[in-house]
Order: structure tokens, then C-alpha cells, then sequence
């Protein structure tokens, strides 16, 4: 079953439609229609673990990164003679505040997509007569 579901989106891949994954792999088209929604759903899990388990963490980990580089690139700014260097250190300073622009820019749709997945989490849980707390 693991070997016909890879295929199935390996064929996905390639543009194959479900009537002729499920010719190509000689099984029924139901049988690859319930391999897609497997896929589906599996995805689904795997996002919503990555983005509520690890994107905030990597989110944090990259605002910090750039905090060290813009300490580091203010200090080679202070500290060097050389005017090339400056302006390299300049250009590094000022291109990496933007991207920490950037990046804080689209916490807002981190957040609302978090939102979101709590929403649904909080519907889904409601509708099987899960508490949630």
C-alpha cells in the first residue's frame, strides 16, 4: 500500500489524472481516489505539525540570527579603516533590517494562520464532543 500511495503522487506529479493513475497502476480508480484522500489528509496533519510545532521556533531562531548580524555588521562598521569594508558592513546592516522587516511583517500571517488551525482544531474537537480547555 506505501509503494502504490508513493506512486500515486509521484504519477500526481507527472500530471496524471486518477482514471489513469489507477490504469497505469492496475488497480481501480477508487482504490487511487481513496489513496488521494489519504495523501490529503496526511498533509494536512503534516502542516499543521510544522506550522504549529516548528515554524514559530524557526521563526524565532531567524529573528535572532539577524539580530547578530546586524550587531556584528555595526561593529566591522565601527571598528574598520578600510572604506570598502564600510560600505559592505553598511549594505549588510541596512539589507538585513530589511529582512527583519520583512519577516516581522508576515508575522501577522503566521499568526492568522495559526488562528486559523486552532479554529478548526477547536470546530473539528466540538463536532466529535472533544473539551477543549
Amino acid at each position: 500500500m506505501q509503494w502504490r500511495r508513493a506512486m500515486v503522487v509521484e504519477l500526481k506529479a507527472r500530471g496524471m489524472n486518477h482514471s489513469e493513475i489507477a490504469q497505469e497502476l492496475k488497480v481501480s480508480r477508487t482504490c487511487i481516489v481513496a489513496d488521494a484522500n489519504h495523501l490529503r489528509e496526511q498533509a494536512k496533519r503534516t502542516i499543521k505539525e510544522y506550522v504549529t510545532e516548528h515554524l514559530p521556533e524557526q521563526y524565532q531562531v531567524c529573528l535572532t540570527a539577524l539580530d547578530v548580524i546586524i550587531k556584528r555588521a555595526f561593529e566591522i562598521l565601527q571598528t574598520t579603516h578600510d572604506n570598502r569594508e564600510k560600505l559592505q558592513a553598511m549594505e549588510l546592516f541596512k539589507d538585513t533590517h530589511m529582512t527583519k522587516v520583512e519577516l516581522l511583517g508576515n508575522a501577522q500571517t503566521i499568526d492568522s494562520g495559526l488562528n486559523y488551525i486552532r479554529t478548526r482544531s477547536r470546530r473539528t474537537a466540538r463536532a466529535n464532543g472533544v473539551l477543549i480547555i
